[in-house]
């Protein structure tokens, strides 16, 4: 059976291609270091068209209307620019609305595009540039430690890391926020007040890393004007002790925080990046795994949710309780004692 990962990873090579969404202008190159916020590309998103009756506009007959049209179609133009009409203080003129390009020109209406707003495509993740798919895509490589996480408010940030958790079941409150924090990206454990996750956003610290997060708190997070990330998901659940040593070990480090939203089909999630310097040329992840002895795993539900464990048998037709049957794992829980888990129920920690 084909294991979900969840990677923790304390030395990869990470590579990222950002697809942008509609062709546009790439503003980097081949060779350039970039941060996570960096811009890589422009595009306009949102576009309109607007038909305008020239032939109304100029008081002539659509059959004469062809002649007295000065723009092709493809042609960009400017706001107030003339599209139709002789020249002359007294003539009948039409002129653009808005900036924009000529769509179509038929039987006296010409069609403007114009686009209200330029969308501006973020790295996302910091490294050098490899590759570029020009107007298409960029590709990214970084040397880093990284950590994939469940959830995120879809924004990115970049800070020095500061753990704000004592340990794996540190609760987050609004006391331990201040002014000392400004700038950060903070490591917290659960958070179940509103007012620390507004408190954050005043100070304003750079990004927030939760272990968990109270389910009413989801609109609130979503709000937020700095990323926030959650690693185990929601409700009350510790820190899980892998990713709780990483980041503890690079308290202080410069990080990109990429709390883009957990999309199962492209297999985005969000994820905290910390580049290395130094650090040679290390493998890139391994995508694909079975369930083996030995492996570490995170129960994701049922009775040991949340708990990390080692395989220590694979059995592969278990009848539970509710008389379902289906392959399942034995555990070493890393909390002590050992436990059954379908593995249905379980994720693999690279």
């Amino acid at each position: 059976m084909l294991a979900p990962i969840t990677y923790i990873q304390p030395l990869t090579t990470l590579r990222r291609t950002r697809q942008l969404p509609v062709e546009g202008l790439i503003t980097v190159s081949l060779g350039d270091r970039l941060r996570g916020t960096d811009v890589i590309a422009r595009t306009g998103l949102h576009k309109q068209h607007i038909m305008l009756d020239a032939a109304r506009a100029l008081g002539a007959p659509a059959s004469r209307v062809s002649k007295l049209i000065q723009r092709v179609v493809g042609e960009e133009v400017e706001e107030g620019a003339i599209l139709a009409g002789s020249r002359g203080l007294a003539s009948r003129q039409l002129r653009a609305p808005a900036a924009g390009k000529i769509a179509a020109i038929s039987e006296g209406q010409i069609l403007l595009q114009i686009s209200d707003a330029s969308a501006q495509v973020q790295a996302r993740v910091p490294g050098l540039v490899i590759d570029i798919d020009p107007g298409q895509s960029v590709t990214l490589e970084c040397i880093c430690a990284w950590v994939q996480c469940l959830w995120g408010n879809d924004l990115v940030g970049e800070g020095n890391l500061h753990m704000v958790a004592d340990g794996p079941q540190h609760q987050l409150t609004a006391d331990q926020i201040d002014m000392s924090l400004r700038g950060a990206i903070l490591v917290a454990g659960h958070c179940s007040q509103r007012q620390a996750l507004e408190l954050a956003g005043q100070v304003p610290i750079r990004g927030l890393i939760l272990g968990s997060l109270a389910t009413r708190l989801l609109p609130v997070a979503e709000k937020m004007e700095y990323p926030i990330a959650v690693l185990e998901g929601f409700g009350k659940i510790p820190f899980n002790g892998d990713a709780f040593k990483l980041l503890s070990m690079h308290n202080g480090a410069a990080t990109t925080l990429n709390a883009q939203a957990n999309n199962p089909h492209s297999g985005e999630r969000p994820e905290i990046i910390i580049p290395l310097t130094d650090a040679g040329h290390p493998p890139q992840p391994v995508e694909i795994q079975s369930f083996r002895i030995g492996q570490t795993v995170r129960v994701l539900s049922g009775k040991y949710k949340g708990q990390l464990g080692e395989i220590i048998e694979l059995r592969g037709n278990v009848i539970y309780e509710s008389q379902l049957r289906g392959p399942a794992a034995e555990l070493t829980l890393a909390g002590g004692g050992r436990g059954r888990v379908p593995l249905a129920n379980l994720e693999l920690l690279g």
